[in-house]
């Protein structure tokens, strides 16, 4: 091994963040929106439930198409959704999980007790 030459095995090493893929990610926020969709169409009953459940197994095929190891990432992605399943007599509009997920905050994200929050 000569010293003088580049190494671009030790130089990605040295970079351990993974090289971005601009359609991985697209895909990725698609198969977010399209769950957090579905989650709130079920608990609210807005009908809409089957055909987003149904683009979302679309876009979750590509996704295991596309990336070499998805069974990790699908696994916690799974993990996610279930943080969404809810019953809510509440419209969509006033629904905490709802509004969480349109805002992009986790499902568990403690509310404070002055704002209805458990004390």
């Amino acid at each position: 091994m000569m010293l003088n030459q580049p190494q671009p095995a030790l130089a990605q090493a040295a970079n351990p963040a993974p090289p971005r893929d601009p359609e991985a990610s697209r895909l990725l926020r698609l198969w977010v929106e399209l769950t957090q969709g579905a989650a709130s169409a079920a608990a609210h009953r807005s009908g809409d439930e089957q055909s987003l459940l149904y683009l979302q197994l679309q876009v979750e095929e590509t996704i295991t198409d596309r990336l070499p190891d998805h069974e990790a990432l699908m696994a916690e992605l799974w993990v996610w959704e279930s943080t969404l399943i809810h019953v809510a007599e509440t419209p969509p509009e006033t629904c905490l999980i709802c509004r969480k997920a349109r805002l992009g905050l986790p499902a568990d994200l403690p509310v404070p007790a002055a704002l209805g929050g458990a004390s």
